[in-house]
């Protein structure tokens, strides 16, 4: 098995669900790509799917649950599908781009 697909089983078995993982890797690919700072150390050639998956596998970044209930409003008139950085809302619920 090569690193890249025991990094994969790793993130899958952090997250629990195959294709929420997968949902993660390209939201977090997206992110890297439009600027977003990198949560683990890496190597200047490594890839932007390699750095996703080894942030997940490392348990740098998870999933939340929901409860069902809607998303709040966006906080600025930002386009939250872009896939920049600045659609991640912090755990903590606050808003630190104000």
């Amino acid at each position: 098995m090569t690193t890249q697909h025991a990094l994969l089983d790793a993130a899958i078995k952090q997250i629990g669900n195959r294709y929420l993982t997968t949902m993660l890797i390209a939201k977090r690919i997206r992110q890297l790509y439009h600027g977003a700072r990198p949560l683990v150390e890496h190597e200047e050639n490594e890839s932007y799917f390699t750095v996703a998956v080894r942030e997940i596998a490392e348990g740098h970044l998870t999933i939340l649950p929901t409860t069902g209930s809607p998303l709040p409003p966006p906080v600025s008139p930002t386009h939250m599908s872009n896939g920049t950085a600045d659609d991640i809302t912090p755990v903590t619920g606050t808003n630190e781009a104000s």
